[in-house]
């Protein structure tokens, strides 16, 4: 028998892939939400505010289910930051007009 200590895979490498658009997502979650940055634009913040909060539209969608996640999961995730944050949701459809979103509502 083999004394070797069993390895056990975690999710990350199984699924290379999907751990990557983890962590896409995570990086935009932090872009937007997160503390500033020095390396963070003004407009880089906005335009991730504006990717998740245009919940329809195709990339939204896609980097979720990607990620392996129900894109209605992160849309509840992303709502709760936003009502725990204060953002106003006027703000939001403003910016998803000016940034170039593909939906207002």
């Amino acid at each position: 028998m083999n004394n070797q200590p069993i390895k056990v895979q975690s999710e990350e490498q199984k699924n290379p892939e999907q751990s990557l658009w983890r962590a896409v997502l995570s990086q935009a979650i932090d872009d937007a939400f997160g503390p500033s940055k020095a390396i963070l634009t003004p407009k880089q913040r906005r335009e991730s505010l504006v990717f998740l909060t245009d919940y329809e539209d195709v990339s939204f969608t896609s980097v979720c289910e990607y990620a392996g996640f129900n894109p209605k999961f992160v849309r509840d995730k992303i709502e709760k930051t936003i009502n725990e944050k204060n953002i106003d949701r006027k703000y939001l459809q403003e910016l998803r007009l000016k940034v170039g979103g593909s939906h207002v509502g």
